[in-house]
């Protein structure tokens, strides 16, 4: 405007309209107004006057029952303001307005959009006014600070979201562009920790930001600023991951900035460690960063200290290179004078929600990787939260904690972990701390000394609630790699063969048990009986075949281990002159030891006074699982044994006799029914897995007992002692005749599988004519005639409907006219 009079006639025109009663008028001068200033129609210097002369009416429009009015009056203020100069009498014209329309405690300004414009002005005032040392202006904002903060407070709880993100925005300009805010700060906690739990993520990063920034200006209240850590803490676990980012951000801001940061320490260190082991890649980098330039300083501070440490200081043997990046001297430093931040973490792995314990773990792991060998004076109170880690239900947690323990391993003395492992283990032998205990063994990288215990820890696994524990699969099969690692050990000094023969261990913890045996023997006997304990369960055959791995390290052949060291296993089970039910922890063992191992001439012995003992006093249905093993392993009679005719005869005799004979006895009962079923199916092995010319020499014996048992009852039996002719060689008259009309009778037996066996053995009776005490004539005659009546049953049943007992008589027919 080129003359004062044209600026009042302007002034005076605006003035009018302002006031005007209509809301159309208002509008058109508030928005004309804006327009002015906006293209520069104003020159800077008339401005004072301008704002004299119209700040009153402008502000009165702030509370106009129109909103779009109220919408150009800030507007207008807005443009106004930028071309005041920097006076803070404006600052006193204008704040106490704004807080009076969104610093009250009840809304007064009912628009969500006028608030935060409202807000963004107050934040164009801060930055206008900005004067962070006082140097310039001396503090222009602290005249209006409270005002300021009242109305902070009150918007940072705006249901507003997008002017809850502005104050929060606002909090972080004032704190740079006033020395005074440590004066307010601690009112302004409160508001914004209540935006942490917002549903938008920009709103939770900028309340973090605001908080962290807040703490640096809170200057007596040390209990202020651990809440704020606390509050901002869970936040580590959110979602997204520039909200982790962001805490991350905070705790290394405070760990540069903070006032007194040293004694916060210990609380500092988990918004930044918790970053660096992040999913995401470009949290982790950024806070690493941060965290690098902590150091720094931390360095420069206590340089003299440090320097000396860096002279002598070397990368930990094993150091795992390849996956972790070993932290700086001065990061290092930090963590282990703030070890107190273990017992928080100990705390929070004890939590109840899966997502606390994970990050809780992750925690430890980076505060291991820090601390290194100062670790070394928590590892008793660790170990315990440690191990029950390991055994967590959520996967992700057990490998986290496992990580911990290799890294443990690696960094930490054997020493000084190895004599508590010990004892601890003796007394709690849970699945947690066996695998607590194999990790830090495996990943111990000081041979030497492992060595000389390898024997201690073998020692550990032959406890009976250790290599008993045969419900557990994973608790197996975590003995089973332990044992393996074990074996390893002892093959890094000399062959296992050679070296472990040499060292003894005690089998018992029993001081009063004087007997000694080799830690070759120690392993077998873990790895056979949970192999044995395996018998019979389908799914346990992964354990199996690593337990038969396991054995195969510590002898490539089996058999050879089992001929030196299985009857020294059989002497230790113990209880069986109780009455044992199939679920008998002894029972299993002595059935699954039976199964696996077999019958060998080197520990058949004892075998059999232990089966005789175990059978003699087994409940019924102990005795059946017996014999179940029993009549497997005779199935592998022939690949276990090659000696003499003789020699076998008189082991299969001595075990027939003691153990199965006695059951094939009739007597009343299902139980004793069962257990003649299973008695009768050992027979029926023998058959399929003994020589034939050994199993023909001790037949003819239990003839009369399996004659009878061919009209037993039980179908099963009745199977079982027809599969037990099935392969028949030549006998005597009396034998057959003993036979062959029970075998006939099957011939109508309600069992489809008794009629085919019925016919499959009536076509193996052959007559021994050399064996016959009458005149061999007499006999021929004689038995031609059982087979004539024989034939004449078996054409009756030619015409069955069955197909496969239609081909067995067939067969068995043309065997006897041959024979005829």
């Amino acid at each position: 405007m080129p003359s004062e009079e044209c600026n009042d006639a302007w002034l005076e025109t605006f003035l009018a309209a302002v006031q005007h009663p209509e809301r159309t008028e208002r509008q058109r001068a508030l928005k004309s107004f804006g327009q002015d200033f906006t293209r520069d129609a104003i020159i800077a210097e008339e401005c004072p006057r301008i704002f004299d002369d119209t700040y009153l009416h402008i502000l009165r429009c702030y509370g106009d029952r129109f909103e779009s009015v109220r919408t150009l009056a800030v507007a207008a203020m807005d443009a106004l303001v930028g071309k005041l100069p920097p006076n803070d009498y404006y600052l006193g014209c204008i704040v106490p307005v704004l807080a009076k329309r969104i610093g009250q405690a009840e809304t007064i300004e009912d628009s969500e959009e006028v608030r935060l414009q409202l807000l963004e002005q107050l934040e164009t005032l801060v930055a206008k006014y900005s004067d962070p040392d006082g140097s310039r202006s001396g503090d222009p904002l602290l005249k209006v600070l409270d005002s300021m903060i009242d109305t902070l407070i009150k918007s940072l709880r705006d249901p507003f979201p997008a002017a809850q993100k502005k104050s929060c925005e606002i909090v972080i300009a004032l704190a740079e562009a006033t020395p005074s805010l440590h004066c307010r700060a601690e009112a302004l906690v409160a508001p914004a920790k209540s935006i942490l739990t917002h549903r938008h993520s920009a709103n939770r990063i900028a309340a973090v930001e605001a908080l962290g920034v807040l703490s640096l200006h809170i200057l007596s209240n040390g209990d202020c600023v651990s809440e704020i850590i606390m509050a901002v803490s869970p936040l580590l676990m959110d979602d997204v991951p520039f909200v982790r980012r962001a805490c991350g951000r905070v705790g290394c801001l405070m760990l540069q900035k903070l006032r007194d940061r040293y004694s916060f320490f210990h609380r500092i260190l988990p918004l930044v460690l918790n970053c660096l082991s992040d999913e995401t890649v470009e949290v982790r980098e950024d806070i690493e960063a941060g965290w690098k330039q902590a150091g720094e300083l931390y360095y420069r501070e206590n340089e003299t200290e440090l320097s000396k440490a860096a002279l002598i200081e070397t990368v930990p043997k094993g150091y795992p290179v390849e996956r972790y990046r070993r932290p700086t001297l001065a990061c290092r430093a930090i963590v282990q004078r703030s070890l107190r931040v273990v017992n928080l973490v100990l705390h929070e792995m004890e939590e109840w929600k899966e997502n606390i314990r994970l990050h809780a773990t992750k925690l430890l792991k980076q505060i291991v990787l820090h601390a290194e060998r100062s670790f070394s004076t928590l590892f008793l109170e660790v170990n315990p939260v440690l191990a029950k880690a390991c055994m967590d239900a959520e996967k992700s947690i057990v490998s986290e904690a496992l990580s911990v323990c290799e890294l443990m391993g690696i960094l930490l003395d054997y020493d000084t972990w190895s004599q508590h492992m010990l004892a601890t283990f003796k007394n709690y032998p849970t699945i947690g701390q066996l695998r607590c205990m194999r990790t830090l063994f495996a990943s111990c990288l000081q041979d030497e000394a492992k060595c000389k215990h390898v024997r201690k820890f073998a020692t550990l696994l032959l406890d009976p609630d250790v290599c008993h524990n045969h419900q557990d699969a994973v608790y197996q099969r975590e003995l089973l790699e332990f044992c393996s690692i074990l074996a390893s050990s002892g093959q890094k000094q000399e062959s296992l063969t050679a070296r472990l023969e040499e060292i003894t261990v005690s089998e018992s913890n029993d001081s009063t048990a004087g007997e000694q045996q080799t830690l070759e023997r120690t392993l077998y006997t873990v790895a056979l009986k949970v192999v044995a304990f395996c018998y019979g369960l389908e799914d346990r055959a992964s354990v199996r075949d690593l337990g038969m791995t396991v054995l195969g390290l510590l002898d490539s052949k089996v058999n050879r281990l089992h001929q030196h060291h299985l009857a020294s296993v059989l002497r230790k089970i113990e209880h069986l002159e109780s009455e044992n039910s199939d679920a008998s922890t002894n029972i299993l063992l002595l059935c699954g030891i039976v199964a696996v191992c077999g019958f060998q001439d080197s520990y058949f012995t004892i075998l059999n006074e232990t089966l005789q003992k175990a059978v003699a006093h087994a409940a019924p249905e102990g005795k059946v699982k017996l014999f179940s093993a029993i009549s497997v392993a005779m199935l592998s009679w022939n690949v276990n044994n090659a000696q003499p005719k003789e020699d076998q005869i008189a082991m299969l005799r001595a075990l027939t006799d003691a153990v199965i004979a006695p059951h094939l006895v009739w007597s009343a009962g299902r139980s004793a029914e069962s257990v003649r079923a299973m008695a009768t199916a050992c027979f029926a092995s023998m058959a399929q897995g003994v020589d034939p010319n050994v199993y023909m020499s001790l037949l003819p014996t239990y003839l009369n007992v399996l004659s009878g048992l061919i009209d037993d009852n039980c179908i099963a039996t009745r199977a079982y002692s027809l599969k037990a002719l099935v392969r028949l060689q030549a006998l005597n008259f009396e034998s057959l005749k003993l036979i062959a009309f029970p075998i006939m009778s099957r011939l109508d037996d309600p069992s489809g599988e008794v009629r085919e066996l019925a016919a499959v053995c009536l076509g193996r009776l052959q007559l021994d004519v050399a064996l016959s005490e009458d005149g061999q004539q007499n006999t021929v005659e004689r038995w031609q005639d059982i087979l004539r009546q024989i034939l004449s049953v078996m054409f009756l049943h030619l015409e069955h409907p069955e197909t496969k007992l239609r081909c067995a008589i067939f067969g068995t027919y043309l065997n006897a006219v041959v024979l005829m």
